[in-house]
């Protein structure tokens, strides 16, 4: 392959580190449906200062062609600078050619998780685990996909960053109508037209519920990365206010970043 080759790094969200905490992180690299194994990797953190964190460290690549590099607790010490700006780059070593693939990380107190499981979903369609294909053992694959999608629009239309939600059960709903849609379109693409539109019809429905409940969401945010939300009862909207004029000196901005 040539060093132009247009691999297919799979990046879905910004990765998060917790502070104070020895943990993983991993890389999959892809090209024409197939994973790809490369021969070598190394890994690098870059603080929004500039400064390294980690500078070409040598990562492990699994034989199934994942690359992991395990951080320290002294990399991710605490006097790390709570929130975003953090660069990781994997080098990764294909064929001869020495590729770089960068993702956006942050460094947070702890993650958000999701929040739902195939329990959650039969608990609305009780055949749910009999309709399963063979060529699954659960509903993880739909769970994550939903939860990724969750994210990046929470990110995209501005209502916050993830990790600083103390509320997680508020996205119960919204997750479990969009995994169930995404489900259901898939039951519906693989069958007949006749056999698969009651299949797209539910779908539909998931979808609208999800959009529905969605913007209806509130959470209890920390504005503050203290780990813990400024006021217990005051919630934050997923979807933001939309101002036709300045808002009043009452706003404030959502800080970035925090020691």
């Amino acid at each position: 392959m040539s060093s132009s080759t247009p691999y297919s790094a799979r990046v879905r969200i910004t990765e998060l580190l917790e502070r104070g905490k020895s943990q993983t992180t991993e890389l999959q690299i892809y090209r024409d449906g197939t994973q790809i194994i490369p021969t070598s990797a190394t890994y690098s953190i870059l603080k929004p200062d500039n400064q390294y964190i980690v500078e070409g460290g040598v990562c492990t690549v699994l034989g199934s062609g994942t690359v992991q590099y395990t951080h320290t607790i002294t990399q991710l010490n605490n006097q790390l600078n709570l929130g975003e700006g953090y660069v990781q780059d994997f080098n990764c070593t294909i064929a001869g050619a020495v590729f770089s693939f960068r993702r956006m990380a942050a460094i947070v107190r702890k993650r958000l998780y999701p929040v739902i499981s195939d329990a959650d979903l039969e608990e609305v369609y009780t055949d749910l685990a009999s309709l399963r294909p063979s060529s699954i053992t659960s509903y993880q694959g739909y769970i994550d996909s939903a939860w990724y999608t969750i994210i990046r629009r929470i990110r995209t239309i501005g209502a916050g960053y993830e990790y600083l939600i103390t509320s997680p059960e508020a996205f119960s709903e919204a997750h479990r109508h969009l995994s169930l849609y995404l489900i259901f379109r898939d039951f519906h693409s693989g069958m007949s037209q006749n056999a698969g539109s009651r299949y797209l019809e539910l779908a539909q429905e998931h979808y609208r519920l999800y959009n529905d409940e969605f913007h209806v969401i509130n959470f209890i945010y920390d504005e503050d990365h203290t780990g813990k939300p400024e006021e217990a009862n005051k919630r934050k909207a997923s979807q933001p206010t939309i101002y036709l004029n300045r808002p009043g000196p009452y706003m404030y901005k959502r800080r970035r970043s925090r020691w």
